[in-house]
């Protein structure tokens, strides 16, 4: 015998009730996928604007980062490098001879982990003798296993 399909609940009448949980289950993905999206596109886009001029007042220069870098040379000597570009001790107290860093200058340091604790320190006490006190330094990020 073939069974009888009824849009009729037993004895109350017709059936009104609707099944919401694929409503539901498809709104919960939907707000998931634009809580995830929504912080990477807002925190990329920088907004353009185009700045009135003025001689009033002194436009303060936004600080770039200084990028330090410390790895062993081809022939086994720590190499410093400063914004991708090779560099020594000298010619960065040159440098921030000439430009004063202020107090909030970020500045970061790489270094292989290679290197000895007393060169890295080495640079950390250079970086440190110029005034440069917004120090971070870089590690790479693992997953625990």
């Amino acid at each position: 015998m073939a069974a009888s399909m009824s849009s009729f609940d037993d004895d109350e009448g017709p059936l009104s009730s609707i099944n919401v949980t694929p409503l539901v289950d498809v709104t919960l993905v939907l707000l998931i996928v634009f809580m995830i999206t929504v912080p990477a596109i807002v925190g990329s886009a920088r907004v353009k604007v185009d700045l009135p001029e003025t001689t009033a007042i002194k436009a303060e220069s936004e600080q770039i980062p200084l990028n330090f870098s410390l790895k062993r040379g081809d022939d086994g000597k720590a190499v410093l490098y400063l914004n991708e570009n090779a560099t020594d001790e000298a010619h960065v107290r040159d440098l921030f001879a000439k430009t004063k860093p202020t107090e909030d200058q970020p500045v970061s340091l790489s270094a292989d982990k290679g290197l000895g604790y007393g060169e890295v320190m080495n640079v950390v006490n250079l970086l440190e003798s110029l005034g440069l006190k917004k120090l971070s330094l870089d590690t790479r990020h693992v997953e625990k296993r």
